[in-house]
């Protein structure tokens, strides 16, 4: 299915950042969607076509089974063909030319890739990678993939060498834990002998750190990886929630509201991040923010002085 099936049904606008933020049906996959069926040019989209965060809320809400965010990723790259946006383009593309070490690592069953701003607190970092160990050790990957991940949402080429270099030390994994979202889809596809797990979910199961959550307590679920796979994780969250009488940043369709952290939005930013946060956290009486998302952390200490902590911080707390 493509954006030629979208009949108009508003459905995305229920949990669009853009829609909610612009409250113009333009910034929104209706919008783009009806605007290209009647010819509308690329660079008439354009604004919107790259606002959108590929949250993923749209995909499970839309009748027509449409890959919203396969679509804007395919539209997105039309769009550097057609020289929009070409900045963009060169700053990813120059991103991926980089050379990084080629260190091998040990080769073991399970590997995390916990990105960049997990990455930057290595305390928390050793913390949660015993967390996630269980039955055989969990090794750090060398190579995050930060930029493979910003070039499959922005929609740049990724180099075939680029791919294999980042690819080649985690063959074998049977596990992998992958805190971008957009680079667990990927990798679904890439190496589909192996279990592919976000860390935040994981460590949401693991009741050592979620008994100590409790009803002053906002869980903000990491968007991304909740909606590529909503169907087996919105019934864990929901009995998380009820269990531990937590608010979670779902609203009224069970689907996650992002955060605009990190990603294409942290380095051309087309919405208000500030914006959004209060979006989640508007006619809510808390007393601790607990993210799942490193990024979420960083941004959310932006606008709230309540304490904001990790998951696995939970351990200490």
């Amino acid at each position: 299915m493509s954006h030629a099936n979208c009949h108009g049904c508003s459905l995305c606008l229920l949990s669009c950042p853009m829609w909610q933020q612009h409250r113009d049906v333009q910034y929104s996959p209706q919008g783009i969607f009806k605007a290209l069926q009647h010819n509308a040019s690329y660079d008439d989209i354009s604004s919107a076509l790259f606002s959108c965060l590929l949250c993923g809320a749209c995909d499970i809400l839309c009748p027509e089974n449409i890959d919203i965010t396969a679509t804007i990723k395919t539209l997105r790259k039309e769009s550097f063909s057609r020289g929009i946006e070409a900045q963009l383009n060169k700053k990813v593309t120059s991103l991926l030319a980089q050379p990084s070490s080629r260190v091998e690592i040990e080769k073991k069953n399970t590997i995390i890739l916990p990105g960049k701003a997990l990455r930057s607190n290595p305390v928390r970092l050793i913390k949660i990678q015993s967390l996630l160990s269980n039955e055989t050790d969990a090794s750090l990957s060398l190579d995050d993939g930060d930029d493979i991940a910003l070039a499959l949402e922005v929609g740049v080429e990724i180099p075939e060498h680029r791919l294999h270099r980042f690819l080649e030390p985690l063959q074998g994994a049977k596990r992998l834990y992958v805190s971008n979202g957009h680079l667990l889809k990927s990798l679904r596809q890439w190496l589909p002998a192996s279990e592919l797990l976000a860390p935040g979910h994981r460590l949401s199961q693991l009741s050592k750190l979620t008994k100590k959550l409790n009803k002053n307590d906002l869980y903000l679920i990491e968007a991304r990886s909740f909606h590529h796979d909503h169907q087996q994780k919105v019934t864990h969250y929901d009995q998380l929630r009820h269990q531990q009488g937590c608010q979670m940043n779902l609203d009224l369709q069970r689907n996650a509201i992002p955060t605009a952290a990190g990603g294409l939005n942290a380095i051309k930013p087309m919405l208000n991040s500030k914006e959004q946060l209060r979006w989640i956290l508007s006619g809510r009486n808390i007393q601790r923010i607990i993210v799942e998302c490193a990024e979420d952390e960083v941004v959310m200490s932006q606008i709230s002085d309540l304490p904001i902590l990790h998951i696995a911080d939970l351990m200490e707390a």
